[in-house]
């Protein structure tokens, strides 16, 4: 029975390993890349999940889908926008968006009716500049029209 449940647990937490973007036939996460930049998708239990990064430099993690919930909502319990500094909202794409930045130098992004959400440790401004600059090309298929 262990050995059952050691194989479920195994075979679960496979399947939510992020995979290299070029070998899926749709990614939730559509961003242009800036040179250099990589991607890498993959699904949670809930939501799809995954990085964009640069070697030596920025990191970039994101949480898509309708369990993710919106990062920028301000919550009691949650550390997301925890030591708020700035938050901004612009449209992109046809969409509405939240970015708040803490005094921790987290940048967290939302797209709230995606429930599409980015964040990243910011050391500089070339980092907060190639971060801006990609999510500004942010496209979702999914859109929840009821928010």
């Amino acid at each position: 029975m262990l050995v059952s449940w050691m194989f479920v647990i195994l075979s679960l937490s496979l399947l939510s390993l992020p995979q290299p973007v070029e070998h899926r036939d749709r990614k939730e996460c559509q961003v242009k890349l800036l040179v250099g930049y990589k991607q890498r998708e993959g699904r949670s239990l809930d939501s799809t999940t995954g990085h964009i990064w640069k070697e030596g430099g920025l990191r970039i993690s994101y949480d898509i889908g309708p369990m993710a919930g919106v990062y920028t909502n301000k919550c009691e319990w949650c550390d997301w926008t925890k030591g708020e500094i700035w938050r901004k909202t612009q449209t992109i794409n046809g969409q509405e968006s939240v970015f708040v930045f803490t005094k921790s130098r987290q940048l967290v992004v939302s797209f709230p009716k995606s429930y599409a959400n980015f964040y990243a440790a910011i050391r500089d401004e070339s980092e907060l500049t190639d971060m801006l600059l990609m999510l500004a090309t942010f496209e979702r298929g999914y859109v929840d029209d009821r928010k």
